[in-house]
């Protein structure tokens, strides 16, 4: 890789560019790991949070993916082609709409200006909007913090404690959408068949990233499933059935330290739910393999969440 010191483009840019340009041309798959911060900061003679800053928002997107103690890899080529895929949609959109514009006699700059003040308006529509998350397990709850759009409020509901209809009517007052993992679809719509709300169901699936590095593990050994729900359990072991992997797992829902301390070393590796990190890796035995387990909504799911949640506001202005 090799900047232009002359473009004026700032160099984290070009380089969240070429990145992505060797993932889309085949040159790093799926899994790769990409050099250090400090390597490819010495290598194009750089500052280190030029990289530090490229990698965070190839990140932030799902192109990149980052494991404490062992670097940043690429987490999904497929993600990153539909990504481009899109990208390449809307400029063409864009440039039938701008000769438009010119061909009704405005410039170009009338048409930015129209562009950035629509924008801001389906913005504001996007800011006032409230989604209730209902999930089976404290974890999948916790960690939901998917990106929305600026404003959108997403809020936590456990499926058990909305059993109760009128309880459920009552908590869900005021919210805009409903959303669960399509699991749970059925019976979310069975449940709150009364409550006037649109119910959607998002496709939760863990990071491929974390489904390649069980798939490495040695086999042999039982694994360790640390967790706060036997619910999560569950749907972390169905998760990677689904994915053609089948290890034996103590599982151990909400362990105290001593039980740690019991099963860990008998065990070639430990998987836990989210925000259980400090607690596993305080009794983590010497070189045992520690990796986090979250579930996220897949690319497509978000988009049409995102879509759905226009299409309501649009139609209460």
């Amino acid at each position: 890789m090799d900047l232009d010191r002359k473009s004026g483009v700032p160099y984290y840019i070009q380089l969240k560019e070429q990145i992505r340009r060797n993932i889309t041309q085949g040159v790093w798959a799926a899994g790769t790991k990409l050099p250090t911060e400090r390597e490819l900061a010495g290598s194009l003679s750089v500052s280190r949070n030029t990289v530090s800053q490229a990698y965070k928002e190839l990140e932030s997107e799902g192109i990149l993916s980052s494991a404490q103690g062992r670097g940043t890899f690429v987490a999904d080529t497929l993600l990153i082609m539909q990504q481009e895929g899109r990208k390449e949609k809307v400029l063409r959109i864009i440039d039938v709409a701008m000769e438009e514009a010119v061909g009704l006699g405005f410039t170009i700059d009338d048409f930015v200006s129209f562009v950035h003040v629509r924008g801001m308006e389906k913005k504001h529509l996007l800011s006032r909007v409230k989604v209730a998350f209902v999930e089976c397990n404290p974890e999948q709850l916790n960690e939901a913090n998917w990106n929305l759009g600026p404003g959108v409020t997403l809020l936590p509901f456990l499926l058990s404690e909305l059993h109760d209809s009128l309880l459920a009517q009552k908590r869900l007052a005021g919210m805009d959408m409903l959303v669960t993992g399509a699991a749970h679809l059925s019976e979310i719509k069975r449940l709150f068949e009364k409550v006037s709300l649109p119910i959607l169901g998002v496709t939760l699936q863990p990071k491929l990233e974390t489904i390649v590095r069980i798939a490495k593990l040695t086999a042999g050994r039982d694994l360790a499933l640390v967790c706060e729900s036997i619910q999560f359990a569950e749907k972390v072991k169905n998760a990677l059935n689904q994915a053609g992997l089948h290890p034996v797992f103590k599982t151990l829902v909400q362990p105290d330290e001593m039980k740690l301390r019991e099963i860990l070393p008998d065990c070639g590796a430990v998987i836990y739910a989210p925000k259980l990190r400090l607690r596993v890796e305080k009794m983590l035995p010497e070189n045992m393999e520690c990796i986090e387990f979250r579930f996220e909504p897949d690319a497509g799911s978000l988009n049409l969440l995102r879509g759905a949640l226009l299409e309501i506001k649009e139609g209460k202005s």
